[in-house]
């Protein structure tokens, strides 16, 4: 009988809702072929390098189309682009509760944050596709595909600005001390020493994590208070 009565409202509520769920599915299954064509792509540049894998080699991976994969990323390098962005943006936020540990000094904190980045960015790509992202970077910076890398650069910096802001830090000279320049700073060492992981085919993350502490380390002690150093405390956490 409510059905006779409000026939047209229910009908017009039902078509709504089917029409919701048919969007929500949509959606889910758009997302979930954008996830496989990505997975197909990180697979063959690992496999046969970025250069000599083609957007209809993708699309044969992902059992697809060369047109849809277009539709989706526009270029090869729009897809590099998705790869990296969206594993560098899952890695931050996973990895955001990570950086703080109980009882470690300064240094030991600050490059373990940089260890975590280098090995979540191998996790995210081979070395080689990393290769070919920083020379197209560096070669082409007007480009779309550098303009993101550059920002994913800037987005780690701020991640481990971030992470000194949370922390009562005092500089050796006793004058402030900016969370974004020194993060910055130990960025711009982290930088050269993540080009030489990926240069170097060899090289392990044992060798990386040397590196870094062996270049970061003179930093920790000619910046900061020597007590602060040894035992950072974060803001609103009594000693």
């Amino acid at each position: 009988m409510r059905k006779i009565i409000y026939g047209d409202k229910l009908m017009v509520e039902l078509s709504s809702d089917v029409t919701t769920a048919e969007l929500g599915l949509r959606s889910r299954k758009k997302a979930k072929r954008r996830d496989e064509i990505i997975a197909a792509a990180r697979t063959l540049f690992a496999k046969n390098g970025v250069d000599a894998t083609t957007m209809a080699d993708i699309a044969a991976a992902a059992g697809i189309s060369a047109p849809t994969v277009f539709n989706y990323f526009g270029s090869k390098d729009g897809v590099l682009i998705a790869l990296i962005t969206d594993g560098t943006t899952e890695a931050r936020e996973t990895d955001r509760h990570k950086h703080w540990r109980e009882g470690a000094d300064l240094a030991t904190l600050v490059v373990g944050l940089f260890l975590r980045v280098s090995r979540r960015t191998l996790e995210i790509a081979d070395k080689q596709v990393w290769r070919y992202a920083e020379a197209a970077a560096i070669r082409h910076p007007e480009t779309e595909l550098a303009l993101q890398y550059q920002g994913v650069s800037d987005a780690l910096v701020e991640v481990v600005a971030e992470f000194l802001s949370d922390l009562n830090l005092r500089s050796r000279s006793g004058e402030a001390l900016s969370p974004h320049f020194a993060a910055r700073l130990f960025h711009d060492v982290w930088m050269p020493c993540f080009i030489s992981l990926i240069t170097n085919e060899e090289q392990s993350l044992a060798d990386h994590e040397a590196m870094l502490r062996e270049r970061m380390l003179p930093l920790f002690r000619l910046l900061f208070d020597e007590s602060c150093a040894k035992a950072p405390q974060r803001k609103g956490h009594p000693a």
